[in-house]
Order: C-alpha cells, then structure tokens, then sequence
C-alpha cells in the first residue's frame, strides 16, 4: 500500500507533539509510579506472608545491573538524577507556557471538532475521528495539568522568597526548576544562600560581552515574576499580595544583576534610619535598568519605625499602560497599576498623577520614588567608542537645556510642597523628607538608545543629602491654577518650588560627586590634549572649583554636554571651554553662548551617534 506524503507529515506531527510533550509525560509516569509504589509498599504486610516472587527478584536484579553500568559510564558520574531533572526543569521554565498556549490551544480545539465530528459523520468513518479525539484530548489535559502545575509551582515559590526574602536568586531558580522537572522535588522551607543586596557580586572571570541574549533572558524572567505576583494578588489576597510583591521586586533586581553578570555596591543607606514620617526618593535617571534595580538596592532599607522601605512610582503611562506588550504581555503594566504606581501622561499637564501620588503618600506607608530629569541621560562614549556611563545635565528639549534648571521638571517639587499641604490640612504633624540617591553605572549595561546588553559592569547608588519639608513652613502656599492670577499664596508657592528644584539639582549632583569628576576629567583632558597653555591650567581648575562652591552650573553643563557628543567632537569644544575658563576673569556671556552652540549641535548630531554606537559594539 502506498503511503502519501500527507500520511507522512501527519505521522511527523504527531510524533512531534509527542516530543514538545515529552517532560510531562515523564513526569506524568513519574506521579503514577510514586503513587504505585506507595500503593505496593501499603501491601507490604501481606506480601511478606506470601511465597517469595521469582518476578520481583529478576526485575531488580535488571535493575542492580542498569544502576552498576550507569555508575561505571562517564556521563553516568557525572549526571545525577537530580541534575537531569533540574535541566529538565529549566526547559520546561522556559518553553512550557509558550507549548500550553499554542500546542495545548491547538489540542482543544482538535478534540472538540473530532468529537463533533463523531457526530456528524457516518458510523464507519466514526473510529477515524474518535481516535483523533481521543488524541487530541490527551494532550489538552496535559495542557491543562502543566499550566495548573505552573501556577502552583509559582505561588510555592512565591511564599519561599516572601520567607527568604534576599535567598540567591540562583538558588530561587535551582528550587524552581526542581519543582517543575519530572520529579517534582519539594521545595524547601529555608535557604541555604541569602546575600547582601548593599554589596553583592555576580562577577565572573569572563571577558565583557554585549548583545540581545541575556536581555532577552532578562525579559522572559520578568514577565514569569510580574505573572506571579499579579497571580497572588488575584488569588490570595491584596494584603498578602502586596507584601509578596515588595520581595519579588527585590528578587528582581537580583535576578537581572545575575543575568547580566554585574555588581552593585550601596552606600548611605544607614541615613534612612534616622527618618520619620513621608519620604520621596529622588533618583538621576541613566537606563531603563534603574527601575528594575531600585527595589533591590533599597530591600535592607528601613526608617526609624523598623518599617522597610517600600518604593511606589511615577511611571510614565506611554511605557507601561498605553505600551500593550508592558501592559499585558510581560504583564508589569498591570501588576504596578494593581500595587499603588502612579502613572504620568507625559503628552498631559501631569497635575491628576502628581494629586493621586500626594494622596497616596499621604494615606499609605509607602514611598514615591521619581526621576526629575524626566528621562534618561545620554548615554556616554570613550575614547574608543567603548560605553561611559552617562551624563547628568542632557534630559530635556533643545530650549529647556538653555534654561538653567531646563534639564529637571518640577513634578518632584509640586510632590513634596503638595504632600505637605495636605499633611497641614489635616493637621498631622509629619515631615516630608526628600532623599537624593545618586545611580552610576546601570547605563553602561543598557544606555539610552540601545537595547544591547553588557555584563561584566559594576552599578553604584550612593544615599546623598536629605531635604525636609515641615507641614507648618507651607500654611498659606496655595497651588496655582492655570489662566488664574497669581496671588501672595500663589507667588510663595512658586518661590518654594524653585528653591526646592535647586535643591533637588545640588542634592543629586553631590550624591553623583558629579562636578569634581568633570573637573577631574577636563582638567586632565586639558592637560593631555594641551588644550591650554601649560601654565593656564591650574586658573581652569580654580575656575571650575569656585563655580562649584558658588553653584554656578554653566561650566560643568556644557562640559557634560561636550562628552555626551561623538569623541570625534570633543577636542574642538573642549579647547573653547579651556580658552574661556583660562582667563583670569570668568567670562559668563561667552559661556551661555558657547553652551547655546553645544546644545545645538549635540541635537543635531545625537541620532546619527547612536546608530553610529549601536552597530559598532
């Protein structure tokens, strides 16, 4: 009988099927040979009252062969059951929801169209559709079992990380993959490995490498943690939701540090611990990976009370709400939205989201975390092209970076001065403390314009300057509405938020130490590249020290915004700034021209830089 080739290919498929289901098949006949087994050992009393089974002494007899030979073979030494069965787990980890929803959707749809196809068809041809359904339906149930199996398997996971909340995430995942390999290996109650997440190290001898793949990784990883949170949440409860949702935050950031092979350093931490009452923390903004390790970083953190903190954010609602694959896709969309974020419609007047934060600060125990650049930062290059972190004053339009503070917005401000408003209204004696924490480093792992990956790179957050609001300096300040005068409560609020924004630009550029390492830098460059004469450089170094003491930001904006350019550039704008501070007296007019220049250029040029960057790495 001739075979066609459409037989072939059906035969194919379903052998196909056969092997993307193979895990839980074995794990299947894993469950029932234990449960087998357990039935046989219940029997045991009576077996021992009868005859000896020449049956069960051959089948171990085969089975003490099979065990001595797997012993002696080299792969045998070296795979245990246990390390298959983890191996075993990490694949289905990583392709068992991608199968339960195509393969597993595609198994339903089979078995109902069979089954009512046995209906309509004549009676001979029944058989042929009845074992197609039958077919069919096997591999739907498994669908069924593994996708229950996953769901289970994440909230016993998700209740060992809320007790062992800085476990490794190597060992998180180790337990994970156990649970979800054909054994099914219990999880345990405690860890073995917890780490500090205010100095740990995921370093590894390797060489550097950049690319998509531990991004990728990266991404599968989140969308499984924001999955099961949201699945907490929805099933258990938003009080036990919201706790376990804190933890894997943290875990998070972990995880994403291991995947990228990175370190992270904290320092200043201890200064939470003097604080009482509502607290904003306000973050520089380099990478999309500052959100991620915020959590992490901050983990071991606590106020007076004993309180951790728990960070809440300004999240802008293009990215995570509007973007359908953040949104619902990976999932993070719709988990922050459920535990107290605050999403910013940056195309909007952003009042309504500054309002919401105000009284979520205000009646939670939280606290909102922002980025007052609004952005990030340029991404940086070396000599050699190579990634150097990012700059500070390069967030915002061509206009704004004009303005002296044009490179901040004032929605930290209206926070804090809001907060304090409606702490006063209700007459609770609570201070609002601004905490300015200084990120570097997270921007050599993932810049701004470039989805590449580089590991081997260490991250810093330094805990800097705290600025207290108090309730009872604010009575009287009213918030202005647009299109209306401005009356003395109006003009006292606007004075409050200028003061505030200025101090919001010195406390993160302390906590960066960014001027003395500009200086340092330029100086260096103006000495190397004999940008001046060589008795000229040390009235730069005076120039740039002074400017720094008086809060004279102009020199060290267009030395930032000179480095954010195409190294091919810098020596030309360089030498203009070195020709400018070397004078004796300090030219300020010279100054805001050459810094109108600068960010022309670095606005026409930016585009064509990163592409330029991106393909070269």
């Amino acid at each position: 009988m001739e075979i066609t080739f459409m037989e072939i290919t059906v035969q194919i498929t379903r052998w196909f099927i056969v092997l993307v289901y193979l895990i839980p098949i074995v794990g299947t006949l894993v469950l029932m040979g234990r449960r087998t087994r357990s039935a046989w050992s219940f029997g045991r009393g009576i077996r021992k009252r009868l005859p000896d089974n020449p049956v069960s002494r051959t089948l171990k007899r085969w089975s003490d062969v099979i065990r001595s030979w797997w012993g002696r073979q080299a792969l045998g030494r070296r795979l245990s059951v246990r390390r298959v069965n983890v191996e075993l787990g990490r694949v289905e980890y990583m392709f068992g929801h991608l199968r339960d929803y195509t393969f597993g959707v595609l198994m339903l749809a089979g078995a109902v169209f069979n089954l009512t196809m046995c209906l309509l068809v004549s009676r001979e041809n029944i058989p042929n559709y009845f074992f197609d359904a039958f077919y069919c339906g096997i591999f739907a149930g498994l669908s069924l079992a593994t996708y229950r199996r996953h769901v289970s398997t994440g909230l016993k996971m998700t209740e060992f990380m809320r007790v062992n909340p800085w476990v490794h995430p190597q060992e998180f995942f180790d337990h994970y993959y156990r649970c979800l390999g054909p054994l099914t290996e219990p999880i345990p109650e405690l860890a073995e490995t917890n780490i500090n997440p205010e100095d740990v190290s995921y370093l590894t001898d390797h060489e550097a490498r950049t690319g998509y793949e531990r991004l990728l990784y990266g991404f599968y990883d989140t969308a499984i943690f924001a999955r099961s949170a949201y699945k907490v949440l929805d099933t258990i409860g938003e009080a036990y939701g919201r706790e376990v949702f804190d933890v894997m935050a943290s875990l998070w950031g972990s995880r994403m540090l291991q995947l990228f092979r990175s370190r992270l350093k904290v320092t200043g931490a201890d200064k939470f611990k003097e604080l009482d009452g509502k607290v904003i923390l306000v973050f520089n903004h380099k990478s999309h990976l500052d959100f991620v390790l915020n959590f992490f970083a901050l983990s071991k953190t606590h106020l007076r009370n004993g309180r951790r903190i728990r960070p809440r954010y300004m999240a802008a609602k293009d990215h995570f709400v509007d973007n359908k694959i953040i949104y619902d896709g990976i999932g993070v969309g719709h988990l922050i939205e459920s535990v107290d974020m605050i999403f910013v419609d940056r195309k909007g007047e952003g009042a309504d989201a500054i309002a919401q934060a105000a009284q979520v600060l205000v009646e939670k125990d939280v606290e909102i975390a922002m980025y007052p650049q609004g952005t990030r930062a340029y991404g940086n290059l070396g000599l050699n092209r190579e990634r150097h972190d990012a700059g500070f004053y390069t967030t915002g339009s061509a206009k704004r970076l004009k303005e002296e503070l044009g490179h901040l917005k004032k929605g930290v401000a209206y926070l804090a001065l809001d907060t304090a408003l409606e702490l006063q209204r209700r007459e609770k004696k609570v201070l609002v403390h601004l905490v300015f924490i200084g990120i570097e480093g997270t921007a050599n792992l993932v810049p701004k314009g470039s989805f590449k990956l580089r590991t081997e790179c260490e991250v810093s957050f330094q805990v800097g300057d705290i600025l207290t609001v108090r309730p009872d300096e604010v009575k009287g300040l009213v918030r202005p509405q647009p299109d209306q005068p401005l009356g003395k409560g109006e003009q006292g609020y606007r004075e409050e938020v200028a003061h505030i924004m200025r101090a919001v630009n010195d406390g993160l550029v302390n906590a960066l130490n960014l001027h003395r390492r500009l200086t340092d830098r330029f100086v260096a460059d103006v000495r190397e590249r004999k940008l001046a004469p060589s008795d000229k450089w040390l009235i730069v170094k005076k120039h740039l020290i002074e400017s720094d003491q008086k809060g004279f930001l102009l020199p060290f904006q267009i030395i930032d915004r000179i480095y954010a350019l195409d190294p091919s550039y810098w020596t030309a704008h360089l030498r203009q700034v070195a020709e400018i501070l070397s004078a004796e007296t300090l030219m300020t007019e010279r100054l805001q021209q050459l810094n109108s220049g600068v960010v022309d250029f670095l606005f026409q040029t930016r585009g064509k830089l990163m592409k330029t960057a991106v393909a070269s790495e």
